[in-house]
């Protein structure tokens, strides 16, 4: 089975106030704000498959999170002017987009931290500007993501393979620097894999000054945390909340720097685990307005097969769509 970092490489195609809360806010009337509690879904890049998420869940998402190619400099290129387009579709359905931008590749981080890849990254942030209207809207990125991940294309190593946060810390600060060059309406997204994987996020945290929302990824993946389906996934969530940079960490870390959090992937591809869906809408719900975004993973691909609007996963789906689904959909174009 395809690994879920290689399908990204590819970049292709409570109470009834609370509940009511993290279905979605909309951003302050306020020129520059941030939005919070932004419901969002990941599709692999496919208009189809955000009309199908839609019409499942009864409702618009607030945002698609889209991916650039991680495979190589090349790739990474190639894809700006597709991913551009289809983001021009999903902004003019009234929809945000939370931009996921690599580096092209292994061992990237040094080159970049050199310089070598400005005018690649320059262009990138340019032509997503190109994409919105003059309205003062805040523009979401996540940066090279999952870089503590062992088997992550992104992981934070120099050329001979070795661990390299400096390197890391080096990249994302030059990346995030010109981005914010090419405009102030640019906001970042820092998201390490859950847990400590090959090397310690926080050894790898790029400043205040140049990171706005604190996210992670989390899985529930049957083939590692079933645990015999005893409890149906409820210590396997209480571990996902107590494990060094788990859940707890997260809300503490967002905390300690002044930082919205989010959690930019998560997904369970089991039917039987119902109470870690539950509590970790439950755990979503209990975050409010210092929560940034949370993002489904509906896919089949990538060894994580968490699509709910399949169909496939009619137990958590329904638990899902209870607390987040129900808002009238929005009428538009084929990305709409």
């Amino acid at each position: 089975m395809i690994d879920r970092r290689a399908a990204l490489r590819l970049g292709m195609c409570g109470t009834a106030a609370i509940l009511a809360d993290c279905r979605g806010a909309p951003a302050s009337a306020a020129s520059g704000a941030i939005p919070t509690r932004q419901n969002g879904v990941i599709t692999g890049n496919d208009p189809k498959l955000m009309l199908e998420w839609r019409r499942w869940l009864g409702r618009t998402e607030d945002h698609d999170l889209l991916y650039f190619n991680q495979q190589g400099w090349v790739e990474l290129e190639g894809s700006i002017d597709f991913i551009v387009f289809l983001a021009r579709q999903v902004l003019a359905a009234g929809r945000r987009v939370h931009w996921s931008v690599p580096v092209g590749g292994k061992a990237a981080y040094g080159e970049v931290a050199a310089g070598k890849h400005d005018p690649l990254y320059s262009r990138i942030a340019t032509t997503i500007l190109s994409a919105y209207p003059k309205t003062g809207e805040r523009i979401c990125v996540r940066l090279p993501w999952e870089f503590n991940m062992e088997t992550q294309t992104l992981a934070a190593r120099d050329a001979a393979g070795r661990w390299d946060a400096r390197a890391y810390i080096a990249a994302y600060r030059r990346i995030a620097g010109l981005f914010r060059r090419a405009s102030p309406l640019f906001y970042f997204d820092w998201c390490p894999n859950i847990g400590r994987g090959g090397i310690d996020p926080e050894s790898c945290y790029p400043g205040d000054d140049l990171v706005d929302v604190v996210s992670l990824d989390v899985y529930y993946r049957a083939q590692y945390d079933d645990q015999g389906h005893q409890d149906a996934g409820l210590g396997i969530f209480y571990y996902r909340k107590s494990q060094p940079y788990g859940l707890d960490w997260l809300a503490a870390f967002g905390r300690k720097h002044g930082k919205l959090i989010g959690l930019s992937e998560w997904g369970v591809d089991d039917d039987r685990a119902t109470e870690f869906m539950r509590l970790m809408i439950g755990w979503i719900q209990a975050q409010g307005a210092h929560l940034s975004h949370h993002n489904y993973w509906d896919r089949t691909d990538g060894g994580v097969n968490s699509r709910l609007s399949d169909g496939h996963l009619p137990a958590i789906g329904a638990l899902y769509r209870s607390a987040f689904g129900a808002i009238p959909v929005k009428s538009g174009a084929s990305a709409s």
